[in-house]
């Protein structure tokens, strides 16, 4: 259940942004600070963002944005925390637009960005999905750092910076709340194509995606959670065919780790076989003169070994 603060409707939008978000009110501020800098009229704009059960000052804070803001901006408040596919599906559905865009909230759009992707479903009737362009800001990157840098057509549709033909999202079923966590926005790109709309890439449509650092903890849980990448193969031939190293094995460093696990084991016996990790030594660029990075490498690699071995088991594909 949700509830919602909406500004005047008015005539319909051009375009309509959604945005999920979670616990981070300065970074929504600064959202919307950039939306409200979109060389679009502000009655060619809506907005659309989620806030999905914060739990802290978030939900009062979207209230006071949508009071003062220029923009028509609805805020939508989730009563549960159901992760970013859901709330992206109530943003989309609370669109009133042709096309729908989605920018998550630790993005900063360029001025041109609503216009370009607006403008890209207006060139093309047939067009169903398009990425934008997404940048990293300048600043150093630490083992466990996450960023998002997006220069061209990617498998994954990353929900950080694309828009969809609305009747699609909703021929499709949007995003996949079952999934949730990993490949909801990878699914939904799929979807949409295998549904016969096009795609396309816009390298003007701009935003620059945050710095995060997750730490090994959080490398350690998405490695796990590639099982839901065993699924994603499984339903999206086209995934496989673009995505994978091999279609039975997602990366190189894939085959080689079970391959070395193994060999370590064998070594117990015979210390011989311990030449046989090698491989993976050099195939994941293992940094051995920093012990405890490459540590973290192996339990992030066997983590992600586990959850595509555990998402072969239950999809009956095998991916490694």
């Amino acid at each position: 259940m949700a509830t919602s603060t909406t500004t005047s409707p008015g005539a319909p939008p051009r375009i309509t942004v959604v945005t999920p978000t979670y616990q981070r009110p300065d970074r929504l501020t600064r959202l919307v600070a950039a939306l409200e800098a979109q060389d679009l009229p502000a009655a060619e704009l809506e907005v659309v963002i989620v806030d999905d059960a914060s739990g802290d000052g978030t939900a009062a804070m979207l209230d006071e944005l949508v009071e003062r803001s220029p923009l028509r901006i609805s805020a939508l408040h989730l009563a549960t925390n159901g992760g970013p596919a859901r709330a992206r599906n109530e943003g989309w559905r609370a669109a009133r637009s042709t096309a729908v865009a989605f920018v998550d909230d630790d993005c900063v759009p360029e001025p041109g960005w609503a216009r370009a992707m607006a403008e890209a479903f207006e060139r093309n009737p047939s067009l169903g999905v398009v990425q934008g362009l997404t940048r990293r800001p300048e600043g150093s990157l630490g083992p466990w750092t996450m960023f998002r840098q997006i220069t061209w057509e990617t498998p994954w549709f990353e929900g950080c910076n694309i828009a969809y033909r609305r009747d699609l999202l909703e021929r499709t079923g949007g995003f996949d709340e079952v999934l949730r966590w990993y490949g909801e926005d990878t699914s939904a790109g799929w979807k949409v194509v295998e549904a016969g709309g096009d795609r396309d890439f816009q390298p003007s449509a701009v935003v620059t995606h945050d710095l995060e650092e997750r730490g090994l903890r959080w490398r350690i849980r998405h490695g796990w959670l590639e099982r839901n990448l065993v699924e994603l193969a499984a339903r999206h031939d086209g995934l496989r065919r673009t995505a994978f190293w091999r279609p039975w094995a997602f990366r190189r460093e894939s085959v080689a780790f079970p391959l070395a696990a193994l060999a370590a084991i064998a070594a117990v016996r015979r210390p011989a076989a311990l030449a046989l990790v090698l491989p993976y030594v050099v195939v994941r660029r293992l940094p051995i003169h920093r012990p405890r990075t490459a540590a973290g490498l192996v339990a992030i690699d066997a983590a992600q070994t586990a959850g595509h071995l555990a998402g072969s088991l239950r999809h009956g594909t095998v991916v490694l």
